[in-house]
């Protein structure tokens, strides 16, 4: 074999030979896109030669006409010394040889050492199972990247183990699958308003096909996949997923009446016609196929640059599959776009979404869609694009490149929240949010019926303010007006975290803010147990240190405050914040701004004045600041 292994493709055949020593079936997932055809050839050329140390037959089984056709291909490209090793079967005729007796199943002309289940994600047990007790010899090699169900059944009645594989977004920022850009339905539009009547299942538990074309298959609907086409895929070549053939050929007829070349393709296809319309496509000469499910599994064409979902699904393997026909990379290709116009992505989320297979292969959960779960949408900041978007009722989920950094707003289920790198600050409560100038970030507003319009604030640095004020709110530079819970006007200084009862004015010494309301003053930055005010003529300044009124902080230190117990001749007497030696609760200061002694009791008789304490003066902030009288 000429195809060189990529690095993960190496690494999961050293797995699966690893897995086969201990068991007789496993399970393999990776991604759409990511090789599982060269790790299947792999897979063959250890068994035709003596990788397994077991030469031998093998037998690989496909669910659908098209994909043997392709695997055949395969086969023949990849493995042209098989030497008839190699038998392509569908599980239907295998089937059907099985049930008809033991005597036709004798006519059937291998005896495979190794069986390959392609898509095993549909292997049913009770069809399935018949291939496994036929040949108990054999063994088994499953290969999807989907192991889940949407009845929620378990894959080990049929596989021993399953060996999982990186997720999407890993395969993305190595280069290995395509970035993408995501644009989907409105959570609040039309389009998904009609998704929510979808109330009747099929047999395999997914939305029903009448009632899908009843309510999907409508002239309406179909003008708006060609106007979000238009707008976001115009010129693109890409694939087009519809409910059934009768609504991939509305879709068509109108996309071809608006210019565009494009083209059905279904299973009732003819296999020549199906092989020229792909031809075409490839060429160029085609720009859009519109499919039902043909190309969910087994299409391999790089060139794809778009895709629009047309057709509502519960199933997350049916979704995944779909989406995962864009992501194969291409020279040139920079991302694929999904057009999401039915609101997969509320009912999955996005494709890199972190997922444990191993869950859904055990049955612990299952393949299904959650209905009616609301996903966060980031507002986006582009206004042009954001008008754009609200017209077609879209929302724009993702930009190809794009990590989710800094500060975003998003909304959720009508309400509106916070993140920062991707991450929540702060869930979906706010009825509006506004925006607000550095070093703040938005003002949500809780509603009425709640909080009575209460808000909280967001800075830069994305911490959560909550000034118990309450709307509406305006600010000016640090101080946020508006009222308390009383409805009596308040004043919050973001920057201290006080409140006043009028404007403050606000003053500097040296690195030291005080903030005046009326005849009060505070120190600015709010520091618990120092919450009261002030007279502005008790400040005393020395060289090292500052004392206002009861507290005193050295110029080096100012988030560390002492008590001021009171003054003696040359020594200013303080209660202990923090010392070295922890025996001692007060200290005097002298002169030089140094302690002097540690003392358990204080003298008596201290003034509650300065006495004569050289370099220490008295003055008024009016003299020190200029601070309004």
């Amino acid at each position: 074999m000429g195809e060189v292994l990529r690095d993960y493709q190496q690494k999961m055949l050293e797995r699966l030979q690893r897995a086969w020593m201990a068991h007789r079936s496993v399970m393999v997932q990776m991604p759409t896109g990511t090789g599982k055809t060269v790790l299947m050839a792999q897979a063959v050329s250890m068994v035709c030669g003596d990788g397994l140390k077991q030469a031998g037959e093998v037998l690989i089984v496909a669910h659908r006409q098209e994909l043997i056709e392709q695997i055949k291909g395969t086969v023949a490209l990849l493995m042209p010394d098989s030497n008839g090793h190699v038998a392509v079967e569908s599980i239907q005729k295998l089937s059907r040889l099985m049930s008809d007796g033991r005597s036709k199943m004798e006519d059937v002309p291998f005896s495979p050492s190794l069986v390959i289940i392609d898509e095993a994600h549909h292997a049913l047990a009770k069809t399935y199972r018949q291939l496994w007790e036929r040949w108990p010899e054999a063994r088994f090699l499953g290969l999807t990247a989907t192991p889940c169900r949407l009845n929620g059944a378990p894959f080990t009645d049929l596989f021993d183990v399953l060996l999982q594989s990186w997720d999407i977004q890993e395969f993305i920022n190595r280069g290995w699958l395509s970035d993408f850009d995501y644009v989907s339905a409105a959570p609040d539009s039309e389009a998904l308003r009609m998704v929510a009547l979808l109330d009747k299942r099929g047999a395999d538990g997914d939305y029903q096909q009448r009632q899908l074309a009843t309510v999907m298959d409508v002239p309406e609907s179909i003008r708006h996949l060609y106007r979000t086409y238009q707008e976001f895929a115009d010129g693109k070549k890409g694939i087009v997923y519809a409910i059934n053939r009768q609504h991939a050929q509305h879709i068509t007829e109108y996309y071809q009446q608006q210019g565009v070349r494009c083209a059905v393709i279904d299973s009732q296809t003819r296999a020549a016609d199906r092989t020229q319309l792909v031809d075409d496509y490839r060429k160029g000469m085609l720009d859009v196929l519109v499919n039902v499910d043909i190309f969910g599994e087994g299409f391999d064409v790089p060139e794809v640059e778009f895709i629009q979902l047309a057709r509502p699904t519960l199933s997350l393997s049916k979704y995944l599959q779909q989406v995962g026909r864009g992501m194969r990379i291409s020279e040139g290709k920079a991302a694929v776009l999904i057009l999401d116009n039915v609101g997969l992505y509320q009912t999955f989320g996005l494709p890199t979404e972190e997922r444990d297979w191993l869950l859904t292969f055990l049955g612990k959960e299952s393949g299904k869609g959650e209905r009616g779960k609301a996903r966060p949408v980031v507002v986006q900041e582009n206004l042009k694009e954001e008008k754009t978007l609200v017209n077609l009722e879209m929302v724009r989920i993702k930009r190809h490149g794009e990590q989710r950094a800094g500060l975003e707003i998003y909304i959720q289920n009508g309400k509106y929240g916070f993140l920062k790198d991707g991450r929540e600050i702060c869930g979906p409560e706010f009825e509006k949010v506004n925006r607000l100038k550095a070093p703040y970030f938005a003002m949500g507003v809780y509603p009425f019926y709640i909080y009575k319009n209460r808000v909280d604030i967001v800075d830069m640095e994305g911490r959560l303010m909550r000034p118990g004020l309450y709307g509406p709110v305006k600010n000016e530079g640090d101080v946020f007006v508006g009222t308390d819970s009383a409805g009596k006007t308040d004043y919050w200084d973001a920057k201290g975290g006080r409140h006043y009862r009028q404007m403050p004015h606000f003053e500097r010494i040296r690195r030291l803010e005080l903030a005046q309301d009326g005849n009060r003053i505070y120190r600015r930055k709010l520091m618990k147990g120092w919450e009261q005010p002030f007279n502005e003529n008790d400040v005393y300044v020395h060289k090292d240190f500052i004392i206002l009124g009861r507290q005193m902080m050295y110029w080096n230190d100012l988030d560390t405050v002492y008590e001021v117990c009171g003054f003696e001749k040359w020594c200013v007497y303080v209660k202990k914040a923090w010392w070295y030696d922890d025996s001692y609760q007060y200290a005097s200061i002298d002169r030089t701004g140094e302690i002097s002694a540690y003392l358990n009791d204080l003298p008596k008789q201290l003034s509650p004045k300065p006495v004569n304490v050289e370099g220490l003066s008295l003055t008024t902030l009016t003299k020190l600041t200029g601070m309004k009288k």
